[in-house]
């Protein structure tokens, strides 16, 4: 399968995070609900941590990193590159249990993810670590993939990081243009209707939102076409009811992700189905147009 890179919509990066609300009050709930990334420029050697602000990227922190022995981006397990594009955090290790060598502290970030997955990429153990060889971090190439900071800077990025919600975007270059990522009218018209037509149920608007090598839940595009309509038989009605909606754009995709607060009801006015949970979905360019080409879906708590 070969995935056109996104031409039309290339400004800031993947993946922040969609912090999940906490009961709280005051400025500690406030400072809980942010929303922040981590953007990795390969170029420069550095990571940026920032704060999601308005559509654009605040960065609170610079750090130098070490990244893979092999320069550009990973295509297949053992290439000792380190990935480009957008990721989540999928769990935490620290000592005992981690080795070592990758210090006091490691985030495993989700390569392969559904993008890669569909790319024919390959690879695994891709994390944001820190390492007990100090003079490592003097080098710019010295990780068989991964991304390495020093002890000390992996705790003060630890607070930051919420598992499976805050988003690292690693660039081959990170310039300008991509430190306003919420700030793409036609990325933002696509998803709006995108949401109008599910809940309108007009199947044949709301498939065409989605790319000809779309997969999800083991399903391709006209299989999920039928699923959908399926569904529209049965309901009378459906919401989507978005929250918190955030677009991450990266040379490669888009990223879109959102709370979900889905409701529908049948035919004979009770309910259906109803689920609340966070929402991503990777955009792929076709013929010059957005497409959704993967999209996962995990439930938080109704």
């Amino acid at each position: 399968m070969r995935v056109r890179p996104l031409s039309a919509f290339v400004f800031p990066l993947f993946i922040v995070a969609l912090l999940v609300p906490i009961a709280n009050s005051g400025a500690a709930e406030q400072k809980l609900r942010r929303t922040t990334a981590i953007l990795v420029d390969k170029k420069t050697n550095t990571l940026h941590l920032a704060e999601y602000l308005d559509g654009a990227y605040k960065v609170l922190k610079t750090y130098h990193v070490t990244l893979g022995q092999v320069t550009g981006d990973k295509q297949d397990e053992g290439d000792l590159k380190t990935p480009e594009g957008i990721y989540t955090f999928s769990s935490r290790s620290a000592p005992p249990a981690l080795k070592p060598k990758f210090g006091v502290m490691a985030f495993y970030m989700n390569f392969p993810n559904t993008f890669d997955q569909l790319a024919g990429h390959t690879g695994s153990n891709i994390m944001l670590h820190a390492t007990n060889e100090p003079a490592r971090l003097k080098k710019n190439y010295d990780s068989e993939g991964c991304i390495v900071v020093e002890n000390q800077e992996i705790k003060e990025i630890e607070p930051h990081i919420r598992l499976g919600l805050t988003p690292i975007l690693v660039f081959s270059e990170l310039t300008d243009q991509y430190l306003k990522p919420g700030q793409d009218e036609n990325l933002k018209k696509f998803f709006t209707t995108w949401v109008k037509t599910w809940e309108t149920k007009d199947i044949d608007r709301y498939i065409d939102h989605y790319h000809s090598d779309f997969s999800a839940q083991g399903k391709q595009k006209s299989a999920w076409k039928a699923y959908k309509a399926g569904l529209n038989r049965r309901y009378s009605n459906i919401e989507v009811r978005p929250e918190d909606v955030r677009y991450y754009v990266h040379p490669k995709y888009s990223m879109i992700t959102f709370t979900q607060n889905y409701r529908s009801k049948l035919k004979n006015g009770a309910w259906g189905h109803r689920s609340r949970g966070t929402k991503i979905l990777y955009i792929a360019e076709e013929s010059d147009q957005p497409k959704i080409i993967a999209e996962t879906y995990t439930t938080l708590m109704w």
